[in-house]
């Protein structure tokens, strides 16, 4: 059985909700069981069982937004792959996070947000340390389908304690809930559907942050 204590810190257990851990179950994750605090999340319990599953959107530290969809995996008895940073854990679960279904979605995940995403890497101040660049590299396919001209976003004035490149943005809306869960200004949002959706402030108002 693990030692939760530093593990728990690590994976995150805790932050942005309420849960008690007042027992374990058991669940198998790649074939090997672990025992992992009653309430978390399937990525919580893969973090303690040391197995990394990639993500955009998911952050110890705010909400669940289950948007970017990176972090699926296989479930048995699921007829679907499930987002990991969103389904409790059960007891006698069994999680596979290395399959070939599970690969392809990944693929697919990827293969998306490259569509509109800026090949200027060289000249990024974030190149080599990129979690796009990263898992693109490790998970992602070595060529795209996609053939027409990439969509271009205006980047948006949002004050002076803010710098937007929105052509790089992936809309994993980390940004989004930080403003309303940590800073406490509900401004920013985003607009639109699909390959159409923006983050930014709904009337073009700056955000008023101390």
């Amino acid at each position: 059985m693990f030692r939760y204590g530093s593990l728990i810190r690590r994976a995150g257990l805790g932050f942005g909700r309420q849960v008690r851990f007042d027992s374990s179950v058991s669940v198998s994750i790649n074939g090997r069981v672990s025992e992992v605090p009653k309430g978390s999340t399937i990525i919580q319990a893969c973090e303690l069982g040391g197995v990394e599953v990639p993500r955009f959107c998911y952050h110890e530290r705010l909400s669940i937004a289950g948007n970017c969809r990176m972090c699926l995996v296989e479930v048995a008895k699921s007829p679907k792959l499930v987002a990991s940073c969103a389904m409790p854990v059960m007891d006698g679960m069994e999680i596979m996070t290395d399959t070939p279904k599970v690969k392809k979605a990944r693929e697919g995940v990827l293969e998306f947000l490259l569509v509109n995403h800026p090949l200027d890497c060289p000249i990024c101040d974030q190149g080599g340390e990129c979690d796009l660049q990263d898992q693109a590299m490790v998970f992602g396919s070595d060529r795209g389908r996609f053939y027409e001209y990439k969509r271009s976003v205006e980047d948006k004035y949002c004050g002076p304690l803010i710098k937007t490149i929105m052509t790089r943005c992936i809309h994993c809306t980390r940004c989004v809930r930080f403003a309303t869960e940590i800073a406490g200004v509900e401004d920013l949002g985003t607009t639109g559907r699909g390959r159409d959706t923006e983050i930014g402030t709904y009337v073009e108002k700056v955000l008023q942050l101390s």
